[in-house]
């Protein structure tokens, strides 16, 4: 299959999944005069940071969206979709993610132009997720749909590598997964 990374930063969410308490201390001038009661930081200024890993998953599918088993057979020349997604279960917007797909060149090659996404509520089975309004995306960088691109990572002629975010050396926009949502992309590729 493929190799895949995901990196995302976010801040807030539900407490309990990984959580750390800070505290400010002082008062006015330098002075712990009671303004968070007593400078020990136990006053309002204390704050709390909770942390959530959010997974990367992909799926394979034939063209009729069905998910392929793990260890499906597939058939030269045969077409079949990826499916990445991201399910933020949180209250909070996930901001700045990073995707990067690497398609091996070996076993696949990326059909041009077939680069879409879509956004479904949390928790959205496979059959809710294909079934999602799928909005085509370009394979350049840059306008008029930034959110992702593919582009060729060097090695072979192609385009072999899917990324979404803000990619170093790319002109991808941001990527943010609104709270209880579900962000998927989907790309085909054809068997070698």
């Amino acid at each position: 299959m493929a190799w895949l990374t995901l990196l995302c930063w976010f801040l807030g969410g539900p407490a309990g999944v990984y959580a750390a308490v800070n505290s400010a201390t002082g008062g006015i001038g330098g002075i712990n005069n009671g303004t968070l009661i007593g400078g020990d930081g136990s006053g309002p200024a204390q704050i709390e940071i909770n942390s959530v890993q959010l997974t990367l998953v992909k799926e394979a599918r034939d063209l009729a969206g069905n998910v392929l088993a793990a260890g499906a057979n597939v058939a030269p020349n045969q077409e079949i979709y990826f499916v990445l997604y991201v399910d933020n279960i949180t209250d909070f917007t996930a901001y700045r993610l990073t995707i990067e797909d690497a398609i091996d060149e070996t076993q696949f090659t990326y059909v041009a132009n077939s680069v879409e996404a879509t956004t479904v509520a949390s928790g959205s089975n496979a059959v809710a997720r294909w079934a999602g309004s799928w909005t085509p995306l370009s394979d350049a960088l840059g306008a008029p749909d930034d959110e992702a691109s593919v582009l060729d990572s060097g090695g072979p002629a192609g385009l072999d590598k899917l990324t979404a975010g803000e990619v170093a050396g790319q002109v991808n926009t941001p990527l943010a997964i609104p709270a209880q949502t579900q962000w998927a992309i989907r790309f085909r590729v054809r068997v070698n």
